[in-house]
């Protein structure tokens, strides 16, 4: 079955509207969470759920993926392992590389600020339309189709 071309106009406010929420959330919501739980910095956050994500990347690989100076990276590591959210492994196969994994603890705290998300987003939401609601909440599986399509590495 063939899909219908999207306008390149309506494209354009797609990828406008998608980019300004993607800025606003963090400085909204995750700011509002990050309030209330043990504070994370944006790239603690970022490799974080990246590793969680794709358990067993190595440095290089996060570096990559995120856009981060390998010594950037690095940091971030050193201080995701020291709070005990993520642990180092040895590649089985390269004892020279090491792995990422996130720790039970990584996974709790993840879906404990998944989870505040959603109540604080539940609270911008209720001042929308039950219709422009509605629509958003139908979005979310074409919304994840297209984060998986634009993910990088995967």
């Amino acid at each position: 079955m063939a899909r219908p071309a999207a306008s390149a106009i309506l494209t354009e406010e797609l990828a406008v509207a998608l980019h300004d929420v993607a800025w606003a959330l963090p400085r909204t919501v995750g700011a509002e969470v990050e309030a209330e739980l043990d504070p994370l910095p944006p790239s603690e956050l970022e490799v974080l759920r990246l590793v969680v994500d794709r358990p067993g990347l190595n440095l290089g690989e996060v570096a990559e993926e995120l856009g981060l100076q390998p010594s950037n990276a690095s940091a971030t590591v050193r201080m995701l392992v020291a709070r005990g959210l993520l642990e180092r492994h040895g590649d089985e196969s390269d004892g020279r590389v090491t792995r990422l994994a996130p720790t039970q603890q990584a996974a709790a705290t993840r879906r404990i600020r998944e989870q505040e998300w959603g109540r604080h987003l539940e609270r911008h939401l209720s001042e929308l339309s039950s219709e422009q609601v509605s629509l958003l909440l139908a979005a979310v599986p074409a919304l994840r189709a297209l984060a998986a399509q634009l993910a990088p590495g995967e």
